[in-house]
Parts: structure tokens; sequence; C-alpha cells
């Protein structure tokens, strides 16, 4: 408490302005005092004296407590208000009370004023140091928000780096399967970074929109593959479901690999290679990106590509407390003598391993073209 405290007393009868002086000396309490009586003066008083504490009468000739209660509120709402009156009933008390008022004490009982007072300091007091210790908390958790997105920039800027520094090394890549080893480690690093730019792009730092992610991912590789040329359709149907970043990286790594499967294996292109004037042409089928018919010599002639129904769908959805993610096409299906477990593949390799990574379970269905499912629950932290 402080050394003296400063107490704005609201009060028309002066003897009863004497006897609350008299009961706070008798405690032993110092003290400076104002008397106000009319409303003008407890507004300058509230300015002017910045009291420690306000005494209030509940009625006056030309002003009342309760007036001075709204307008302490509003002035200076944490300066202990405390009711010091004859006429309040304990009813009035508790409305009083309701309404933002610190305490009341009966004029024929002044022997509880003191402890009054020293209560409502002490409540203030530490209200104060619970509002600084909040204030204190809020700041440092601005501050943790700040430094956890200038990381998750951070590492989007290296992700993109890496993928940037792979594209730039296949042109000088001459071996065809070389150069999609490459594009494959280029669109892995992109479904990562475009993670981590969700994740500083967030308001909570904690979970990203995955269905929101799902989108725009899908919609950047069928671009990479197809060259937007628009022969494979592209349909979602997911949620909008936030996942944390330790379910959201290996899942986004997931997506990246079933897609890339569909978008290389599930069209191929037929085409008939001979003498550019058609004579002597033989078929033959490849499983390519559309952008490669660029590379097809000029003696060949494209016959067929992707069927204009050629479909990628993506579901995503929760069931219960589980997840699933589910990504089929309706292209030419997965050979039967193929053991997606054990391919030795590593596109098919990464998606049996990060499965296990978030104890999901991979299931293969070949009866209509080829869909994987994995079923999963959030990884609990």
């Amino acid at each position: 408490m402080k050394e003296e405290l400063k107490i704005i007393i609201l009060e028309d009868v002066q003897y009863d302005v004497e006897l609350i002086e008299y009961e706070l000396r008798r405690e032993g309490i110092k003290f400076i005092s104002k008397q106000v009586e009319i409303e003008e003066d407890f507004i300058k008083g509230l300015d002017i004296v910045r009291p420690d504490v306000i005494l209030a009468d509940h009625s006056l000739p030309k002003f009342d407590g309760v007036s001075a209660l709204e307008i302490a509120k509003k002035i200076a709402p944490e300066v202990p208000f405390i009711f010091v009156s004859g006429k309040i009933g304990d009813e009035f008390a508790v409305d009083m009370l309701k309404k933002g008022a610190t305490d009341y004490v009966f004029k024929n009982n002044l022997t509880k004023l003191v402890p009054a007072i020293l209560r409502a300091l002490t409540e203030r007091d530490e209200l104060t140091e619970l509002k600084k210790s909040k204030s204190e908390l809020q700041i440092a958790l601005q501050e943790k928000e700040m430094l956890l997105k200038e990381i998750h920039h951070r590492v989007k800027n290296n992700l993109i780096m890496i993928s940037n520094l792979l594209e730039l090394q296949s042109h000088y890549i001459k071996d065809k399967t070389d150069f999609n080893f490459f594009r494959e480690s280029q669109n892995r690093a992109n479904s990562m970074a475009l993670i981590h730019e969700r994740f500083y792009q967030s308001s909570d730092l904690k979970s990203i929109d995955f269905g929101d992610y799902i989108c725009t991912l899908a919609t950047d590789l069928v671009n990479t593959y197809v060259n937007a040329s628009g022969q494979i359709n592209l349909i979602t149907d997911v949620e909008n479901i936030m996942l944390d970043i330790d379910t959201a990286i290996p899942l986004g790594l997931i997506l990246n690999e079933l897609l890339t499967n569909s978008l290389k294996y599930a069209f191929p292109v037929t085409y008939s290679c001979g003498p550019s004037d058609g004579t002597s042409a033989s078929p033959e089928t490849f499983n390519c990106r559309f952008e490669d018919l660029t590379s097809i010599s000029s003696s060949s002639t494209v016959q067929e590509s992707a069927n204009k129904n050629s479909m990628i769908t993506v579901v995503f959805h929760k069931i219960g407390d589980k997840f699933e993610l589910i990504v089929k096409d309706n292209g030419i299906g997965f050979p039967k003598d193929l053991d997606y477990k054990k391919t030795g593949t590593l596109g098919l390799e990464l998606i049996n391993r990060i499965t296990k990574q978030i104890d999901g379970i991979i299931e293969l269905d070949t009866s209509e073209g080829t869909k994987f499912k994995i079923t999963f629950k959030e990884l609990e932290i």
C-alpha cells in the first residue's frame, strides 16, 4: 500500500466526513482527502486528485452515489469505489456491487471501513499485476508468432530455392529418366514449400486449411504435367479441414506422389512412327508427360492423346475420428503383377513409408482405373 492514500469523499454532511477521517487516522492510515458534494467537483477531483479510493454517500441534495459510480467507471475504472451510507439496504448494496462498486459500509459501523479499503486496494493491486502479466504474455505470444511466421517464410524460401536449383540443373540433363527424377524432386520441394507458405499466412500458425491446400497443389501439378493443355479433368471433393504441421507436411508429400503417379502413368499417349507422309506408320504407346510430345521426332504423328474424359479425382473428408484421402483416376489401371508395397520405385516407397509415419492405412483398388485410399488419424503431439 502507498505511504499516503489520496481519497475523494462524496459527502454533504461535514460531521460524517470528520467521522470517516477519524476512523482512518485511528487505524493508522496516512491520507489526504478531498470532500465533494456536486457532480462538477467530483469530476474535477477525479482528474486533479487521481484518487486511490472513492468513498461515497448514497444520496446528496444535488448529486448521488449511483451517478458518481457510473462516472467513476468511465473515467477511473481501476479506482475502488466504496459506498459509505446509512440509508442503503442489502438489496441496493448487491445491485451496486453488480454495477461495479467495490464494497459498502454502513455509517453506524465505521470500524469496517479500513478493512474494506485495505481489501479493495489489495484486490486492485492484484488485478493490476494480473493485467500487467497478461499484457506481457500477449506481447510474448505476438513475438513468438512473428518468429514462427519468419521461420515458415524462410523455410518456404529455402525450399523454393532448392526447387529452382533443380530446375536449372535439369536443363543440362540429356537422359529422360534422370530429367524426370529432377522434376519429381522439384515437385516434392514445391509441395512442402506450399505448406510452409500456408502456415505463415494462417492466423493461428498452428494449422492450415488442408482442403484449400489440396486444390492448389493438385492444380499446380496438373498444369506442370499436362502443360495446361486441359486434357485431364481434375475433380476435387474436399472439406475445409484444419491440420497441424506434423500431419500436413507428410500428407502433402503423399498427395504429391499419388497425383504424380496418376499424371505419369494413368493416361498413356499413342502415336505412330514413320515417314512424315504417314506411310509405313507403326503405332506405339508411351507413358509420358504431354509436354514430352514436343520431343517426338518429326517422323511421328500423334494419333491419340489422353481421352477428353480422362479424370483424376481427389477426395478428402473426416469420417468420425479418422480422415480419408483418396486419389483416383479412370486411366489404364495399376499393373496386375505389380505389388505397390514392393515396387522399388521411389514414389511408391515414399507413399508407403510416410503413410506408416502418420500411422495410416493404405488401400489400393484397381476395379476401375486406379484408386489409392489413405486412412489416418491426426497425429497427437
